[in-house]
């Protein structure tokens, strides 16, 4: 199904985002590699429902970096997008970087929120499974860490070993604003964990069982602390089930929204 581009006036800032299909909204949040392109899991995904996909300040084309310090400014901002759109209990999926703004929207705005979808999503600090560096690696760590087979043609597509200058540059803005949220400490809120409790919405948590980046025992932690919630892993996956299983993973979020 065709999509949109618009930009969006949050407040003084300047958001991008996509916007495609029809039905119930589904509104994505992305990770720290800043996936705001319509990949072919957007384009399943439409067929189901309208999807909005944006760009969060400071990645891809969006602006307002200089007002997100914190992870709570974000959570901030994602209320005042939702309420410019006018969407009334959304649902909510979010993948690493989005998925843990995703928990930490639903531990304070539950009643705003469908249902929820966590995919690889960072957030948590877990005793023994620490969560891999991101900020000082090259592309082939890049691949090893996110791809279930760094090797792919898949892989090196989305993490080419000398990428275009445009792609350079969104990568070295999308490590800046994720440093905002995520340097200190490093890609978690230590108070998260016994917030969980707060998420009161229908929860899935999806986790590829080849993730390097994040270990699924994080997936665990999710799941033991969001009363009710489901834990699905998916074989021969790493961190990106998006990128890598689009077709299982779209229709394994649109079978839990539906039902």
């Amino acid at each position: 199904m065709p999509f949109q581009e618009t930009f969006l006036n949050i407040r003084g800032s300047k958001i991008q985002m996509l916007k495609g299909g029809s039905g119930d909204p589904l509104l994505y949040l992305h990770s720290a590699g800043g996936e705001v392109v319509w990949l072919p899991f957007f384009e399943l995904l439409s067929q189901h429902y309208t999807v909005y996909l944006p760009a969060h300040p400071g990645f891809s084309h969006s602006d307002g970096l200089d007002k997100i310090d914190t992870m709570e400014d974000l959570v901030f901002h994602y209320t005042d997008l939702v309420d410019y759109l006018g969407l009334v209990q959304p649902y909510v999926a979010g993948l690493s970087l989005g998925g843990w703004l995703a928990a930490e929207l639903a531990t304070r705005y539950a009643n705003r929120i469908r249902k929820l979808a966590l995919i690889n999503a960072v957030g948590l600090r877990v005793p023994g499974a620490p969560i891999a560096e991101i900020f000082a690696v090259t592309p082939e760590e890049t691949r090893n860490l996110v791809f279930h087979d760094p090797q792919s043609d898949l892989a090196k597509m989305f993490v080419p070993d000398v990428p275009s200058p445009e792609v350079l540059e969104n990568t070295l803005k999308a490590r800046e604003a994720t440093a905002r949220v995520g340097w200190n400490p490093y890609l978690c809120n230590p108070k998260l964990r016994e917030r969980l409790y707060r998420i009161t919405v229908p929860t899935l948590i999806l986790w590829g069982e080849s993730d390097r980046l994040v270990p699924p025992a994080h997936g665990k932690a999710y799941q033991e602390g969001i009363a009710g919630s489901k834990l699905v892993i998916l074989e021969k996956c790493g961190h990106a089930p998006p990128f890598e299983k689009p077709q299982e993973t779209a229709k394994i979020l649109a079978e839990f929204f539906r039902n």
